[in-house]
């Protein structure tokens, strides 16, 4: 039987094959669609990654800047520093962002010593974000349109627009250059005209310190955004961690612009200890009876103590603070380091708390410039050459350096008997330094004279004396003298009368020292100082005003000599020391008037009680005093006779130090001893302590402290007058 093929069915079958593959087609297209949008987000994510990476980087970088910037800054100010290429090197801000590469472990996710002690050595590293950073001008750049050759955009001799500083100026056209490349600390960097508009006080009046506000900050060394007395240096630059490596990863636009500043702040508050202050109680656990103490208080470390009352505090490695001691708006017994506290502080009042730690600032540093015995003493540093800043580091930091007036011992009698036999006093005339040896054991003009006579005429001269001496008038021993004498003075056998018949004659005088030598309790040689005296003396020698001649330090000129020693400190009995007398009066020192000295200084007048006008329009009130500061590694209370009752006002401070010590490393501020060694009574002390508002109220040398901060210019945030 035959058989038929239906062809139906096979045509049937023909047409399901096309519709699978034509299904087999769509879905393969889909798979490679969701291929594609699975690699678009692993692309999304990767670069969302590296974005984040490159931000965790960029945050221990900036604050790995903050800690180095002041190191540089240091060196570019020491001898040495512009000896060489590869000396000038180390300094420059390349090398700085360099560093701060390394030490914020930018280059590697991974430290090789980590790897290694996990044993992976051999590992292959896949992370994209892993750069050499080789080139660090292609990271770190200056602002636009400053040229690639400038490591920065520095804030100096030049306005840069909205969203900076104020800018400084100097005269100084080398360092204007040098601060493109490093860090540059200078006295000779001032606010001029181009800085008026971003700051409280005219240029004019004062160009160093001025009134700027205090940044928007954790670390409370002064209320966030009021004005404070300082100095801001600064400089700006862009930094984009993806743009040495954004062929590779992808990533690109990241820049971002960053200024780092330094503020030079001259030490304003009404206690400032480098030291482990105790607050609120004497040694011996009595509480301070007689103590006002208002604005703000910095220590290294410090214990606030019962029934204590202070609007601010500030430190660097802790604060206690006893449950009974009120700070600002702090209720007492609340520990301002507890978890959470300051969070809760902060949006309840919408300010800082009035306790802070430098530690707490994120991208900011607090430093104060401790030199330690080193700062009473200028003979104890070598001169310094060869430096980048044209204000050396020793200058800087070093208080006795700073004085305008040197007054050494620099002779005594042998190595048994220390009484000193010379002085060397040293004063500014023109702007130059002047030499005035005294010598005191002899007169190198006439045997006869009495020691301190210098001759100033020859016979028939006539010589002015704006304020009184001693004058004599004759030769080879036969004189006449003449006390308390002024105005023109003839030195002529008419008025004097004849001394020597037939020979030529000739006229001295003898200024009246603001300084002499003398025994104390007829048992400690000591220099005593006059500086009541101190202006007609520098009139009779011709000398520069007091509001240049401002300063004193004092010390034994012992390098070199056979017998004069470096002074010991703690100090000892036998040191010399130093007397303060006729002081009470000091209204003649316009500008302020400081002693520093590396021995121990007695206090034995009054000190600086007549008040004189405040400085016009500077709204400080009235009683104002003469800016003062007296440097001492220790103080003495009197004299020959102890006094009954101390009134202290003004700033207290402590050079101490912190060694990380308890107890027996606190230092009590208000523990004070008498010439006679013997502590003061706690009942008889009474101190009213305020902070420095106004640059006026400075004195001529004062302690320096720095504050470091990185923050971003951001272009939403820019104001025309944002200082």
């Amino acid at each position: 039987m035959k058989t038929k093929e239906n062809f139906r069915k096979r045509s049937r079958g023909y047409v399901s094959y096309l519709m699978v593959l034509s299904l087999g087609v769509v879905m393969i297209m889909m798979m490679v669609a969701s291929y594609n949008a699975s690699v678009t987000s692993q692309d999304v994510s990767k670069v969302t990654t590296l974005r984040i990476d490159y931000a965790d980087k960029e945050e221990e970088i900036l604050r790995s800047i903050v800690n180095l910037v002041p190191n540089r800054a240091i060196m570019a100010m020491r001898s040495g520093s512009n000896d060489s290429a590869a000396t000038r090197q180390a300094v420059r801000w390349k090398s700085l962002f360099s560093e701060a590469l390394d030490q914020a472990n930018a280059r590697t996710s991974v430290d090789s010593d980590l790897k290694s002690q996990f044993g992976l050595d051999n590992t292959f590293q896949a992370t994209a974000g892993d750069s050499a950073y080789g080139n660090i001008l292609t990271t770190f750049d200056p602002i636009e349109p400053d040229p690639h050759s400038w490591d920065v955009s520095p804030g100096t001799g030049r306005i840069m627009g909205p969203g900076f500083p104020a800018p400084l100026d100097s005269a100084n056209s080398t360092m204007l250059v040098r601060d493109r490349l490093y860090p540059i600390i200078s006295r000779e960097k001032v606010y001029r005209d181009r800085a008026q508009a971003h700051l409280g006080l005219p240029v004019d009046e004062h160009p160093e310190f001025n009134l700027i506000p205090y940044p928007n900050i954790r670390f409370g060394y002064a209320e966030p955004g009021q004005p404070f007395v300082a100095k801001r240096n600064w400089w700006a630059f862009s930094l984009d961690l993806a743009e040495d490596d954004d062929s590779r990863t992808g990533v690109d636009n990241m820049e971002r612009d960053f200024v780092v500043s330094v503020f030079e702040i001259p030490s304003q508050l009404a206690i400032s200890a480098e030291a482990f202050a105790v607050l609120g109680k004497h040694a011996d656990g009595s509480a301070w009876e007689n103590a006002v103490v208002e604005g703000g208080v910095f220590a290294t470390r410090a214990r606030i103590e019962e029934g204590m009352t202070l609007s601010r505090i500030s430190g660097r490695r802790g604060i206690e603070i006893d449950d009974s001691a009120a700070v600002g708006n702090m209720q007492a017994g609340s520990s301002p380091f507890a978890p959470g506290v300051r969070e809760r502080f902060e949006v309840d009042h919408e300010t800082f708390m009035p306790v802070s730690l430098a530690s707490e600032a994120g991208r900011a540093a607090f430093f104060p410039i401790n030199r330690g015995a080193s700062f009473f003493d200028r003979h104890a540093h070598n001169p310094e050459t060869d430096v980048l800043s044209s204000t050396t580091w020793d200058e800087y930091s070093v208080g006795a350096k700073q004085c305008a007036m040197r007054l050494d011992i620099t002779d005594t009698v042998d190595e048994y008997n220390p009484m000193p036999t010379a002085l060397r006093f040293e004063y500014l005339k023109g702007g130059s330094l002047q030499v005035l040896d005294i010598r005191l054991d002899e007169n190198p003009s006439d045997a006869a004279l009495p020691a301190g006579y210098i001759r100033c005429a020859v016979e028939g001269e006539t010589v002015n004396f704006p304020y009184p001496v001693d004058v004599a008038y004759g030769r080879n021993g036969s004189f006449y003298y003449e006390s308390a004498a002024s105005g023109d003075v003839q030195f002529t056998n008419a008025r004097f009368g004849d001394p020597l018949v037939g020979s030529l004659k000739y006229g001295y005088y003898r200024p009246s020292y603001p300084f002499k030598v003398a025994l104390l309790q007829d048992e400690k040689w000591c220099v005593e100082v006059y500086p009541e005296r101190m202006e007609g003396f520098l009139e009779t020698v011709g000398a520069d005003d007091l509001s240049v001649n401002h300063s004193l330090v004092v010390n034994v000129a012992y390098p070199g000599h056979a017998y004069l020693e470096q002074p010991s400190i703690p100090c000892t009995e036998l040191d010399y020391g130093v007397v303060l007398k006729e002081c009470a009066d000091l209204s003649k020192f316009d500008k302020g008037f400081s002693l520093v000295t590396n021995l121990r200084l007695y206090i034995a007048d009054d000190f600086n009680t007549i008040a004189v006008p405040p400085p016009l329009d500077s709204g400080i009130p009235s009683p104002y005093y003469p800016p003062s500061s007296l440097f001492a590694p220790e103080k003495r209370y009197g004299a020959e006779i102890d006094p009954f009752k101390l009134s202290i006002s003004g700033q207290v401070g402590n050079l101490a130090g912190d060694s990380g010590g308890g107890g027996d490393s606190a230092v009590h501020l208000l523990d004070l001893k008498t010439g006679s060694d013997v502590d003061v009574a706690h009942s008889n002390i009474a101190v009213n302590l305020t902070q420095i508002r106004h640059p006026s109220a400075l004195p001529p040398v004062t302690m320096m402290n720095w504050l470091v901060m990185v923050e971003e210019r951001r272009a939403e945030l820019y104001v025309t007058q944002d200082p």
